[in-house]
């Protein structure tokens, strides 16, 4: 006989019985209200393991009363998908796809018939952000929904509640250090804290404490001490100290991520802040980080931390500049509803029979035929003339650009920038 893992036994059948996603799946919510109005709409689920995406496939199933099928797309292939799809010729399903994100062309193409007739209800489960990892023909026919890292009193709630219910703790008798100690461990996935849970209890019995707890947990080498399992405050830490230019912090950070195995985080981090905090102010050296990150993805740990360093270290040393963020703020607000801002018609489309007629696409000088390869003409929307968005901070690789910047507005304008 197949004794059914925990984490199994402990899935919520209900959303009432569903913990965590506060900000989706109360009520009111908008994955509430979908659920609870049966609304027959693919889902795209993205975020951390262990946070309930598989769970609320099955909620989705038992709710509206289809058949659930599984399928991963990272192991399992079109035959399984056709085979799963023909054997409800005359009924809708809810097909949760695991790791959405590896599933190849062939399949998409294949599936995609079943998701506009209404056949299959797809929910995809995936730990990328489905906007850069599902192609647009699957994406389009879903909503999608992030899901956050569970807090450690969501999963201290579930690792109380396993104790009563499958293990007959009474309650009073229930050690809350140690329950608390489990879902620190856990940092964030469910899955890890009951099987964590039914582990020690294989282990020790009803002898559950902080003592047996701390045992095993450090011989796991999973990290019981509350700040050491804060991912995402440690990542968060890590990016401020190399913004804040404070090598000995940024490299300490470093090092708790690298030793509780975050090597990707680490890269994905030095991929972007490079253009975040320094960008012009040291364009070079943004570009060098960059690379360094991207050789320790290939080389992988433990030799990976050199490269890692060494970006870590240049990302403090480098002068900052943070003036992107500056440009953006102004420039969202003015693109906000691009319809009141149209752009000169030179600037249109030519590429189309008729473009010259219909929108003057055409008009516009060709800047490599004039003076400087510069062409004196206006590029900018119509009550945007003479907007500044650049300003540069004070350092010297910005200063040289600002001044070009301010070069190149007076030739092609004939003016100064106006004052803002």
């Amino acid at each position: 006989m197949i004794k059914q893992p925990l984490a199994d036994l402990m899935r919520p059948k209900t959303l009432d019985q569903f913990v965590g996603q506060k900000d989706l799946l109360e009520k009111g919510q908008p994955l509430y209200q979908i659920i609870n109005e049966k609304v027959p709409i693919s889902l795209l689920l993205w975020g951390p393991p262990g946070t309930g995406k598989s769970s609320l496939a099955e909620i989705i199933a038992r709710q509206y009363g289809y058949p659930l099928q599984k399928f991963n797309a990272s192991i399992d292939n079109k035959a399984k998908l056709t085979n799963i799809i023909d054997s409800y010729p005359n009924q809708s399903i809810v097909l949760l796809i695991d790791e959405i994100h590896r599933m190849t062309k062939n399949i998409q193409d294949y599936l995609l018939p079943y998701l506009e007739d209404g056949q299959v209800m797809l929910i995809g489960a995936t730990t990328e952000n489905p906007i850069m990892s599902v192609v647009p023909a699957v994406r389009s026919r879903c909503q999608i929904f992030e899901f956050q890292p569970l807090s450690e009193n969501d999963i201290a709630t579930i690792i109380k509640r396993a104790m009563i219910e499958v293990y007959h703790f009474e309650e009073e008798k229930i050690d809350q250090k140690a329950v608390e100690m489990i879902a620190i461990s856990s940092d964030g996935d469910l899955r890890v804290g009951l099987n964590l849970l039914e582990t020690i209890h294989a282990i020790n019995g009803e002898n559950i404490n902080e003592d047996t707890v701390k045992s095993f947990v450090k011989g796991q080498h999973f990290s019981y001490d509350r700040k050491a399992t804060k991912h995402y405050d440690y990542l968060a830490a890590y990016s401020d100290s190399m913004a804040g230019s404070d090598t000995d912090a940024a490299l300490y950070y470093l090092a708790v991520l690298l030793k509780n195995g975050d090597l990707p985080s680490v890269v994905r981090r030095l991929r972007e802040i490079p253009y975040t905090y320094i960008g012009l102010a040291n364009p070079e050296q943004a570009t060098q980080i960059v690379i360094a990150a991207n050789q320790a993805e290939k080389i992988g740990m433990p030799k990976a931390k050199y490269p890692l360093m060494f970006a870590t270290m240049l990302m403090c040393l480098s002068p900052k500049s943070g003036v992107f963020d500056e440009i953006w703020d102004k420039i969202d607000a003015d693109s906000e509803h691009p319809n009141k801002h149209p752009m000169p018609r030179g600037l249109r489309d030519m590429h189309y029979k008729d473009s010259e007629e219909i929108t003057g696409g055409g008009l516009i000088k060709n800047p490599f035929q004039e003076n400087f390869q510069i062409a004196k003409q206006n590029y900018m929307p119509k009550g945007l003339e003479g907007k500044r968005y650049y300003h540069a901070k004070d350092n010297a690789n910005e200063k040289k650009f600002e001044q070009q910047y301010l070069r190149l507005h007076k030739y092609i304008y004939g003016k100064d920038y106006e004052k803002d």
